[in-house]
């Protein structure tokens, strides 16, 4: 692999421009660190790592939709595979990505090959964590539901309105990751520090680095931060010395190639699974596939794929490199995939066509959104409640988790903002499983 590692310089003017320093960037520090921090066996980052395979959070993955709700076959790609797949394409690219930095750098930079590899590997775990049951659909639900009940909103500011009329699961996973464990034991309500991340793991893992009120969140309902985890993001914005550009903080210059890694497995993988599924034909997205590879028609679907990855890292790192001092300042937003080559992007640009015409909406079949609408609703409507409406009799695997949050929930507050993120908490914690048996066990409750 080769790159273009010529280093631009930069005139008068941009030379003076306030830069990102990778000595801030790879920052270990912990939010509410706990000892022991660190071993000399292991980096901070791959602590990082091994902290999020073995979290709750994460394990529920295995349960939560990735484009096609409750899918019979096992093939099917669900958020714990993906977040793996994802993980595997930023670790390659931060192996690369430290050589581009340390040779636009012109001296050593702190951290090596394998450090930058494993932050970006561990951001990329963390980037759906905060995802809902039933994947996208059950964040259309959550909104729904949010802004046809503005009585339970009533008391609250327009910001923190917004976190919930415009919910985002972007934004729960770094709640999650630095603050919440989704867990309501006695003692576990919102424990300091999450999981315990590193200040670079979570900056990396913001794609959107700003509140539910800034105007692209309006635009475009994406946004990593609620209102409630400001001292957090604050805390590793300093930490990480990310600018402050156009009213919000600019991303960490790794969180581009996490966003990458997302966008070449969305793409490549979703198709791969609808033509698992039978949605699509091969037929229907071969002659993209042979662009993106390179391969001949009669290669196989899995060998393409391989391979389309490997030529979509490749065309990725060359942009970042392009673009490597505009990064470093914060002057740069565009994602890597939209300036790849044109053919090639071209290519990437009709599976994803082909995808939000023929795929997504399989994921929005009418009969599937309903029941996801009809599930989460029924759980919003009990859990925002101040009280419990039905009687659920003894306490069983289903409904012991849903008294217990009653029980703790009310415990810390009974009204407002908190109480409504903690309601998040659980409702998002939830498995696509676990939602639909806790709905049907409360819809036969209310008719006993």
């Amino acid at each position: 692999m080769s790159f273009n590692n010529e280093v631009v310089q930069l005139n008068n003017i941009s030379a003076q421009a306030p830069r990102m320093s990778w000595n801030s960037l790879l920052c270990h520090a912990r939010l509410h660190p706990k000892p022991p921090v660190d071993s000399p066996e292991r980096s901070a980052f791959e602590v990082d790592y091994d902290r999020l395979i073995f979290s709750k959070a994460f394990r529920r993955l295995a349960r939560k939709t990735q484009v096609h709700p409750l899918a019979v076959n096992d093939h099917t790609h669900n958020r714990l595979t993906h977040s793996l797949e994802v993980a595997s394409v930023g670790r390659s690219f931060g192996k690369a990505a430290y050589y581009i930095a340390k040779a636009h750098e012109k001296r050593n930079i702190p951290g090596d090959a394998i450090e930058f590899a494993e932050l970006i590997q561990a951001a990329c775990l963390a980037h759906d964590i905060g995802n809902t049951p039933f994947g996208h659909a059950g964040e259309r639900s959550i909104r729904q539901w949010m802004n046809a009940n503005p009585a339970c909103l009533s008391n609250l500011s327009a910001a923190q309105k917004s976190d919930l009329t415009l919910y985002e699961g972007n934004a729960q996973a770094f709640r999650i990751a630095t603050r919440s464990v989704s867990e309501f034991e006695s003692g576990c309500i919102n424990r300091q520090g999450g999981l315990g991340l590193t200040a670079a793991t979570l900056a990396t893992m913001m794609k959107y680095p700003w509140h539910s009120n800034h105007p692209y969140a309006q635009a475009h309902g994406k946004y990593s931060v609620f209102q409630e985890d400001s001292s957090a993001f604050e805390w590793v914005a300093n930490e990480t010395g990310l600018l402050y550009n156009d009213d919000a903080y600019c991303r960490h210059p790794l969180a581009f190639l996490v966003e990458a890694a997302d966008d070449i497995c969305n793409a490549i993988i979703d198709i791969e699974d609808a033509i698992e599924l039978n949605i699509l034909q091969r037929e229907e997205i071969e002659h993209a596939l042979m662009q993106l590879s390179g391969l001949p028609a009669t290669s196989p679907i899995a060998q393409m794929r391989a391979k389309a990855i490997g030529m979509l890292i490749t065309q990725c790192l060359q942009i970042f490199d392009d673009n490597y001092n505009d990064i470093m300042q914060g002057q740069f937003q565009t994602p890597l995939i939209q300036l790849i080559d044109k053919a090639m992007f071209e290519a990437f640009s009709h599976l994803n066509t082909t995808a939000q015409n023929q795929v997504y909406p399989f994921q929005q079949d009418e009969h599937l959104e309903q029941s996801c609408n009809l599930t989460l609703a029924r759980i919003l409507s009990e859990t925002m409640q101040s009280t419990i409406s039905v009687d659920l009799g003894k306490p069983d695997i289903v409904t012991e988790p849903f008294l217990e949050f009653f029980t703790n929930a009310l415990k810390k507050n009974n009204a407002g903002y908190e109480r409504c993120m903690m309601t998040m908490d659980f409702v998002a914690g939830m498995t696509d499983n676990y939602a639909v048996n806790l709905a049907d066990r409360l819809e036969m409750a209310s008719h006993d």
